[in-house]
């Protein structure tokens, strides 16, 4: 198998697990920390970026060389999720939980769950997809 179509598979495994911990423990356990402590809360939670970043984009480049080098259609659906979840993390992710350090408040932390919900399916749907080109697309 392509080392860099494992790649690819790697980090969204990996960002697919993270962001249903995220879904379902981490971001509702934010409704937990007193408004006093969220914003020192929130300024470490930056950490997590060490991790994200990098394997999103080593997922992103990863996944456009494998669709450049080796086109097929679902994998072409598979990039475009790839595209919705950058988009929802740029559109509303990262603005929400700037605003969380300034305002943490619970209608912001329900809005950071639920447009969560864009990412977490996208990359659930990506994994199969994913899984579906591995063991039944290429025989």
């Amino acid at each position: 198998m392509n080392l860099i179509l494992l790649i690819h598979i790697f980090t969204t495994l990996f960002m697919c697990g993270l962001c249903w911990f995220v879904q379902i423990v981490h971001y509702p356990l934010f409704k937990e920390i007193s408004a006093a402590d969220f914003p020192t809360y929130q300024k470490k939670n930056y950490a997590t970026g060490w991790i994200t970043v990098p394997v999103m984009t080593i997922e992103l480049f990863s996944g456009i060389w494998f669709l450049y080098t080796d086109y097929s259609p679902l994998f072409l659906v598979n990039m475009v999720l790839l595209v919705l979840i950058w988009g929802s993390t740029f559109v509303f992710q990262v603005p929400t939980h700037i605003q969380l350090i300034e305002t943490p408040t619970h209608t912001l932390m329900n809005k950071l769950i639920r447009t969560n919900w864009i990412r977490t399916i996208c990359w659930t749907v990506r994994a199969l997809l994913l899984g579906y080109l591995v063991f039944f697309a290429t025989r």
